[in-house]
């Protein structure tokens, strides 16, 4: 599993919050007192703590990452969704703090927070490439990665910055990455975080012009509202998506919009996310389309959500765990829903035509039994049930029967035809599939 370096912005951040959240914060060697005693936990939970130098007003030390299952363990005890697999991919990883204590009238204590040492996995990549190791062991030194904390005096908010970031890589061809204006902000109660607001003015990657990927002024937003890491609600804006790879392709996307909630109730996730863009822009070989009010609604529910933790931290191969705990989710009944898909208008070639939407549900039967699958293929099938309902624009309807691909698949299932629409009702049950009505297998 990849991830990209603001997981270990991510990372960091969360793990310095849960460092320094109680103790006065008015007197600064009470603080230094708090800061010892959180230091001391963090050693006893898989955390290493070198380095470190204190003054009167300030100190420095370093963090390592050295023992996975540990730290895996107590960020999940404080509310951090993480996962073992994740944190192996930082096992090595040092991380340097610069901390000021009451440093100026915002701050009872201010922290620097950079790398000073790769992770075990990275190195083992780049170790042989003596240009590249040089050169990221150059932007460990100048900083180039440095995030800054602050928490306020009564340690109930906190705000910071990411560094700016125009870092250019020529090894196997020339790579350019930026970042400018990455900025947070946000509020803890009872020693956890309960809002993050984060703003970034522009990200981009650019490889050799062959693929340039852009994304301009993000606004997200994060709010805790329950007992557990998965009762949340958060919220994303971006103005502009770019995608340019070579000549034959581009994409452009305008206003995303994301808003997703989720809540747990009898240890099962209900979670919903609705996302909306103005505008879609794609070129794929010299063909030009564009879509405009682009709609996407999910919810899904019923989701044992201990069951499906305790998945992700299985061996891959351990095919009978991986069974039972699959059998668990699928009794609790899990369900998807799309209330609606859609798109409001199509251009191809500068004609533009009316869109579609489609609402669509599924279920599994809580009586399924995955071992018996093994034994019938069609098993599945018959625990399966699926309602679909689209609606296409005549025109649209038209343009897709021209294509060769479509047209044998519209002869053999015909749409109903409702106030100038096309219409398709589709439903699947216990094997059984019928398109408006038509039994089709």
């Amino acid at each position: 599993m990849q991830k990209s370096g603001f997981g270990v912005i991510g990372l960091v951040i969360v793990a310095a919050i849960y460092y320094f959240t109680a103790g006065s914060v008015h007197v600064t060697e009470e603080i230094k007192k708090q800061v010892n005693t959180e230091l001391t936990t963090l050693q006893q939970n898989g955390f290493g703590v070198k380095e470190r130098e204190v003054k009167e007003t300030e100190e420095h030390f370093v963090v390592s990452f050295d023992d996975p299952a540990k730290i895996t363990s107590y960020l999940s005890s404080q509310g951090a969704q993480v996962n073992q697999e994740d944190i192996l991919l930082f096992q090595g990883l040092k991380i340097g703090v610069d901390a000021k204590y009451l440093n100026d009238s915002y701050s009872a204590l201010s922290l620097d927070i950079y790398p000073v040492g790769l992770p075990e996995s990275m190195l083992q990549e780049i170790e042989k490439d003596k240009a590249a190791l040089e050169r990221v062991k150059k932007m460990m030194a100048d900083k180039t990665l440095l995030v800054h904390l602050d928490f306020n005096k009564l340690l109930s908010g906190f705000k910071g910055h990411i560094k700016d970031i125009h870092e250019t890589f020529e090894d196997e061809g020339k790579v350019t990455f930026i970042s400018q204006g990455f900025k947070f902000e946000g509020d803890i109660e009872d020693e956890k975080v309960q809002t993050v607001r984060q703003t970034l003015k522009l990200f981009s990657v650019e490889a050799d012009k062959e693929l340039t990927m852009k994304l301009s002024n993000l606004i997200s937003d994060y709010t805790l509202t329950g007992p557990s890491p998965y009762d949340s609600k958060s919220g994303y804006t971006v103005e502009k998506i770019e995608i340019q790879g070579k000549p034959e392709f581009s994409m452009f996307m305008k206003n995303l919009n994301i808003n997703a909630v989720s809540s747990v109730k009898n240890d099962l996730l209900k979670s919903s996310i609705i996302s909306k863009a103005d505008e879609i822009r794609i070129i794929e070989e010299q063909k030009k389309y564009r879509m405009n009010d682009v709609l996407f609604d999910f919810t899904m529910n019923n989701l044992d959500i201990v069951a499906f933790e305790a998945l992700q931290g299985l061996d891959e191969n351990d095919e009978k765990a991986i069974n039972a705990l699959s059998q668990k989710i699928l009794s609790k009944g899990i369900t998807m829903n799309i209330p609606n898909l859609s798109v409001k208008k199509i251009t191809e070639s500068g004609k533009t035509m009316d869109g579609f939407t489609l609402n669509s549900f599924l279920s599994i039967d809580k009586s399924f039994n995955i071992n018996a699958a093994s034994q019938n293929s069609l098993a599945l099938l018959n625990a399966l049930s699926t309602k679909t309902n689209i609606s296409v624009s005549t025109e649209l309807f038209t343009r897709l029967a021209q294509e060769p691909k479509a047209m044998m698949v519209l002869m053999l299932m015909p749409p109903v035809e409702k106030e100038g629409k096309k219409i398709y009702e589709i439903e699947f049950s216990k094997g059984k599939l019928t398109v408006n009505g038509t039994p089709m297998m």
